[in-house]
C-alpha cells in the first residue's frame, strides 16, 4: 500500500508567502486592466495567466514543496529491546521501592505476560544493554545479572549502533527501557531520524513517595575539575537542588553540607534549602597534598526522601605545588596578554592566575584558584599577596586601583616579591603611575621627559648587562649582529634608568633625557624583591618572526626566565633538581580524546630515550599474539623528540576507559637511567549520571512521535506486544522527494516569463 502527501520545508511562513503572491498577482491584474483597450481579449487573458503562473512558481520556490511517499508492506522483522544500565537506573523510585533497572527487567521477564514472553507472532528478538556503549546480550538469562554501573548514558549512539549492527532493514521496531537521561554523544532525536524504525519507549521511574509527595534533595552541580594550589585556601562552588519540601519548616530544611576525602572531613557548612528549586553554595578548605584528589561532597538523606543517590557525589580536583605563583592583572584582553598567559601556563612549574577588567567595575579571573580576593584586580588585602611570587601588571590604568592597593603592591616587592610591568596605552607613565609609590619600585623613571608612545617599529638592541642577565640567557644572538631580526611595533617612552637599575634591551632610535638609548627591558633589585619593566607590547610577534625561519623562538625562554628571576629562583631550583620532568597539556580529558603527554630533560641529550608506564584505572582486555584475550593493568607509551625544541619530548595516546591515570616517566641514555618523574591525569567526569534525576518524559514522547512508535509507562507497557503485532503486519518506509529544485520547475518559470515577454512585445507593450 502506498500513500503520499505534499509538505513545505521553506523557512518562510506559508500564509505570508501566499498573501504576498496574491498581492503580486492582483497588482499584475490591475496593471494589465489599464491597457485592456489596447489588447485583444485572448492576449489580455493570456498575459494575466502567464504573470500569475510566474508569481505562483516564485511562491512555490519560497515554500520549497516536497513529496512524501509512505509505502506500507507486510513483513516480519527483528524486535530490538534496549535496556539502560547507567547509574541513574539504580534510583529506587518505582512501585514497591524497586530500582528503575529492576522494574525494567521484571517488565521484560515476568510470567506469563513479560514483553520477551509475549512478543507476538515473530520469535525474532534481539536484546542489548547500554550505557556508554551498546552491548548485545545472549538472552533473557543475562538480565538478572545486569547492574546499573555505567558512568554515562549515550542513548543516541546506543540506538544508532545497535540498529546498524542488526541491520536497519531487519529491525521492525525498538522497545527502549530507560529513564531518558542521555548525557553523552549524539542527540537521541538525531539518531532516531536517521534509522526510520519505530521506537516504543518505556519511561522507568518517577513514582511519588508514600505521602503523595516526590521528596528529593540532591547535589546538582559540581566544580569542573578545579585546579587548586597546595596549602592555599580554595573555594569550591556547588549547586543544591530541592523538590517537594513545601511541608517542611525552615529548621527542617537546614542541612549539613560536607566535603570529604575518604573518611577525612575537609569542610562543612549549614545550608538552608529552598522549598523548591536550586541554590548555589561554597565550601572553603586548604589542600595539604598535591596530585589528583578524589573528593566527595555529601548532604544527609531526608526522612521519606524518594531519591538518595544524588545526596553524595564524587569529583576530582588537581592540587599542584605552585613553585612560582604568578598573578597577571590586565585592563583589556589583548594579544600580548593572551600569548604571555599561554606560554606561562604551558610551563608545568608555573601556576598562573590572571585577572582581566571587564565593563564597569567587574573583573574576570582565570587560571589556578589562589584563594585571594581579586574582585578589584589587584589583591585588596596584604595577606593575599602571600599567595603569589610574581605580579605582572599589564595595560591597566592607575585609576582602576585604589591608593591602598598601589601601596600594598610596592610593599609586596620590597618584602621579596617580583613585579613585571608591561607597556601599553594605559601603562607606566601613560597610565598615570608617575608620582605613585609604584613608580619608585620600577627600574626606570616614568613621567620624566617625552610622554606617550613611539610610533615607529624598531629592533631592540641587547646591552652588555643584558648578555649576562639570567632573563636573557640563550637569547643574545637574536638582539645583536646578523641575527638581530626581532622587532617591536611601538613602546612606551620612559625616562633614564634608576641608579641601581640595568638596561637589558634598548631602543637605539630613541633617547632619554640624559642622552642614553631609551630602555626597552630594564631590571633592578628593590628591597628584598626584584622589579622589571618591558616597555614594548608586541613581544608576542617574536614567536612568529623567528619560527617562520625554522628557528626556536626566544619568546618562551625570555618570559619564563624573567618570571623565575623575578621570583628569585633558577630553573633547576623550580624543578627541584629533577633531570626529567613530565606533564599533560590538560588535567582532564573527555572519553575518546587523545591525551598529549609532554616531557622535558633538564640537560638535553641527543641519544636520550623517554618512555612512560601508565597505570590504568581498571583492567582492560587485550588480545595477545596467540589470539587469546588477557587483562592488562598498564600501558607503555614511547616519546618522540621535538626537533625545534632541544630537550623537549611529546607522545600522543588514547586512554581506553574513564578514571584516574597515573604515569611513571623514565629517561635513559647510553643504557643508563637519567631519571624518573610521576604525574596524573583524569578521563571523564564521575557521577555525571546524577546531574539530573527526573525522568525525561518529554524526550521519550518525542522519540515515539517522530518515529511512528508509542510512548509508555510501566502502567500501560503491557499493551506493547499487541502494538508490535500490528506493526509487524505493516512495515512503513518513508521517502521524500524535493519538488522545488527539480529542473522542470525552473523550466516552467522560464517558459512563463519568456512567453509573457514575447507576447508583450508583439502587442506593443513596454
Amino acid at each position: 500500500m502506498k500513500s503520499w502527501e505534499v509538505a513545505f520545508n521553506g523557512s518562510w511562513p506559508a500564509p505570508l508567502v501566499i498573501c504576498a503572491g496574491l498581492a503580486a498577482a492582483l497588482v499584475a491584474f490591475l496593471a494589465y486592466r489599464t491597457r485592456r483597450d489596447d489588447l485583444s481579449r485572448r492576449a489580455y487573458r493570456t498575459l494575466i495567466f502567464l504573470r500569475a503562473a510566474s508569481v505562483a512558481v516564485v511562491a512555490l520556490l519560497l515554500l520549497q514543496p516536497v513529496l512524501r511517499i509512505t509505502r506500507s508492506s507486510p513483513r516480519r522483522g527483528v524486535t530490538l529491546f534496549l535496556v539502560d544500565t547507567s547509574k541513574s537506573m539504580s534510583i529506587r523510585d518505582t512501585a514497591g521501592g524497586r530500582s528503575r533497572l529492576q522494574a525494567g527487567v521484571e517488565l521484560l521477564t515476568r510470567k506469563p505476560d513479560g514483553l520477551l514472553r509475549g512478543g507476538g507472532e515473530s520469535p525474532e528478538k534481539a536484546l542489548y544493554r547500554f550505557g556508554a556503549r551498546a552491548t548485545a546480550l545472549d538472552g533473557a538469562g543475562e538480565l538478572d545479572g545486569l547492574r546499573p554501573d555505567a558512568n554515562v548514558t549515550a542513548l543516541g549512539e546506543a540506538l544508532r549502533n545497535s540498529v546498524r549492527r542488526i541491520g536497519a532493514r531487519s529491525v521492525s521496531s525498538v522497545v527502549l527501557l530507560t529513564d531518558g537521561l542521555s548525557n553523552r554523544g549524539i542527540s537521541p532525536e538525531a539518531a532516531a531520524d536517521g534509522l526510520s524504525v519505530p521506537i516504543y519507549p518505556v519511561a522507568l521511574g518517577g513514582s511519588p513517595s508514600r505521602e503523595g509527595r516526590f521528596l528529593d534533595v540532591g547535589i546538582a552541580g559540581l566544580p569542573d575539575m578545579p585546579e587548586l594550589a597546595v596549602k592555599n585556601r580554595a573555594r569550591l562552588k556547588f549547586e543544591l537542588s530541592a523538590r517537594g519540601l513545601e511541608a517542611l519548616t525552615e529548621s527542617e530544611r537546614k542541612i549539613q553540607l560536607q566535603l570529604k576525602e575518604g573518611d577525612r572531613l575537609l569542610a562543612s557548612r549549614l545550608v538552608e534549602l529552598p522549598a523548591e528549586g536550586r541554590r548555589r553554595v561554597e565550601l572553603e578548605f586548604t589542600p595539604e597534598q598535591t596530585g589528583i584528589r578524589r573528593l566527595e561532597v555529601t548532604i544527609p538523606n531526608l526522612p521519606g526522601e524518594t531519591i538518595t543517590q544524588n545526596n553524595s557525589r564524587t569529583f576530582t580536583a588537581q592540587v599542584t605545588d605552585p613553585h612560582v605563583r604568578v598573578l597577571i592583572v590586565e585592563g583589556v584582553v589583548r594579544a600580548e596578554y593572551r600569548f604571555l598567559r599561554r606560554i606561562l601556563e604551558s610551563d608545568p612549574n608555573l601556576d598562573v592566575t590572571s585577572v582581566v577588567k571587564l565593563a564597569g567595575r567587574r573583573y574576570f579571573v582565570q587560571g589556578v584558584q589562589s584563594g585571594a580576593e581579586l574582585s578589584r584586580g589587584l589583591p585588596a588585602k596584604a595577606e593575599d599577596y602571600e599567595k603569589f611570587d610574581v605580579v605582572v601588571l599589564g595595560d591597566i590604568a592607575r585609576r582602576e586601583m585604589t591608593g591602598v592597593q598601589i601601596e600594598m603592591l610596592a610593599d609586596f616587592v620590597e618584602k621579596g616579591g617580583g613585579l613585571l610591568a608591561l607597556g601599553g596605552e594605559n601603562a607606566l607613565g601613560a597610565g598615570g603611575y608617575a608620582g605613585t609609590t609604584l613608580a619608585d619600585v620600577l627600574p626606570v623613571e616614568i613621567g620624566v621627559g617625552p610622554a606617550g608612545r613611539t610610533s615607529a617599529a624598531f629592533k631592540p638592541l641587547i646591552t652588555p648587562a643584558g648578555r649576562n642577565h639570567p632573563a636573557l640567557a640563550g637569547c643574545a644572538e637574536f638582539f645583536e649582529g646578523q641575527g638581530r631580526t626581532l622587532s617591536l611595533d611601538s613602546a612606551n617612552r620612559v625616562g633614564p634608568l634608576k641608579p641601581v637599575a640595568e638596561a637589558l634591551l634598548t631602543n637605539p632610535d630613541e633617547k632619554t633625557a640624559d642622552g642614553a638609548p631609551m630602555p626597552v627591558l630594564a631590571a633592578q633589585n628593590y628591597g628584598s624583591g626584584r622589579a622589571m619593566v618591558m616597555t614594548g607590547d608586541t613581544t608576542w610577534k617574536w614567536k612568529f618572526q623567528v619560527e617562520a625561519r625554522g628557528m626556536d623562538s626566544p619568546y618562551y625562554r625570555l618570559w619564563r626566565q624573567s618570571v623565575r628571576w623575578l621570583a628569585g629562583r633558577r630553573p633547576e631550583e623550580t624543578q627541584k633538581g629533577k633531570p626529567v620532568c613530565g606533564w599533560t597539556t590538560r588535567a582532564q580529558y573527555e572519553p575518546g580524546e587523545t591525551v598529549i603527554l609532554q616531557a622535558r630533560l633538564k640537560e638535553p641529550m641527543s641519544e636520550a630515550k623517554l618512555s612512560a608506564r601508565v597505570e590504568l584505572p581498571a583492567p582492560v582486555k587485550q588480545a595477545n599474539s596467540g589470539g587469546k584475550e588477557s587483562l592488562r593493568k598498564q600501558a607503555s607509551v614511547n616519546f618522540t623528540a621535538l626537533p625545534l625544541n632541544p630537550g623537549r619530548y611529546q607522545a600522543a595516546w588514547r586512554p581506553p576507559a574513564e578514571g584516574v591515570y597515573r604515569v611513571e616517566l623514565s629517561g635513559a641514555a647510553g643504557g643508563e637511567e637519567i631519571g624518573k618523574d610521576h604525574f596524573e591525569f583524569i578521563v571523564g567526569r564521575p557521577d555525571r549520571e546524577f546531574d539530573r534525576v527526573d525522568v525525561d518524559e518529554a524526550l521519550l514522547r518525542n522519540l515515539a512521535a517522530r518515529t511512528g512508535g508509542a510512548f509508555h509507562t510501566l502502567a500501560d507497557a503491557g499493551r506493547i506486544p499487541d502494538e508490535l503485532r500490528a506493526r509487524r503486519r505493516m512495515i512503513m518506509r518513508r521517502e521524500e522527494f524535493n519538488l522545488w529544485n527539480a529542473p522542470w520547475f525552473f523550466a516552467v518559470f522560464l517558459a512563463c516569463v519568456s512567453a509573457e515577454w514575447i507576447l508583450r512585445k508583439r502587442c506593443g507593450l513596454n
